[in-house]
């Protein structure tokens, strides 16, 4: 799940139309590897250095801002208008026990996803078309990620680490700190990057 060219302004107004919507899922998984491509050292630092302390697990992305608006890469929308407000990504590093206890409690529509999750991080015995979901992922080659956005866009994946597990534990003690000072939410504003 990841991209390996940077779009043009003009491909990605195109995609989203003057109605500011990803119709295609195509559109919808390329405006997820496009976002994650511009936050993947941090998220994978990050999940590195939460795996180190609290096991095996998976980032929880979500936004204010809709899965359209994150896509673009200016702060302005098919009108040629400034967003009111930075677009951003809250990133949170759960267990699926936290995941079962805090976000499945309190909103219904996350556990639609359960299975798929938990397929990509524990493996599964379920009917699965995918190889990699059956076995869960490699904590040392991957990062899995439940993304949500205020458009109601709702999508589970699994992403190769980058940089690699080393650079990505070095960064993480660098960037997160141990002990309290690691253990919050991450906030990465997209303009800023």
């Amino acid at each position: 799940m990841y991209i390996k060219s940077k779009p043009n302004k003009l491909v990605a107004y195109k995609r989203i139309g003057l109605k500011m919507i990803l119709n295609s899922p195509t559109d919808q998984q390329n405006a997820r590897d496009e976002i994650f491509t511009r936050v993947r050292f941090y998220i994978c630092s990050y999940a590195v250095h939460k795996y180190q302390t609290l096991g095996k697990g998976f980032i929880f992305v979500q936004s204010d801002s809709t899965l359209a608006e994150l896509s673009l890469p200016v702060p302005t929308d098919s009108y040629g208008k400034m967003f009111r407000t930075q677009r951003f990504v809250l990133i949170h590093y759960l267990t699926l026990g936290e995941y079962d206890s805090e976000l499945c409690r309190d909103d219904f529509e996350l556990a639609c996803v359960r299975d798929s999750l938990k397929g990509a991080v524990e493996g599964s015995d379920t009917n699965v078309n995918d190889d990699d979901v059956r076995k869960g992922y490699d904590e040392r080659k991957e990062v899995v990620m439940l993304m949500r956005y205020r458009c109601g866009h709702l999508a589970v994946g699994v992403a190769p680490l980058a940089p690699d597990y080393n650079v990505c534990k070095s960064l993480g003690r660098d960037y997160f700190g141990s002990g309290e000072n690691g253990s919050g939410a991450l906030q990465l504003n997209l303009d800023d990057l």
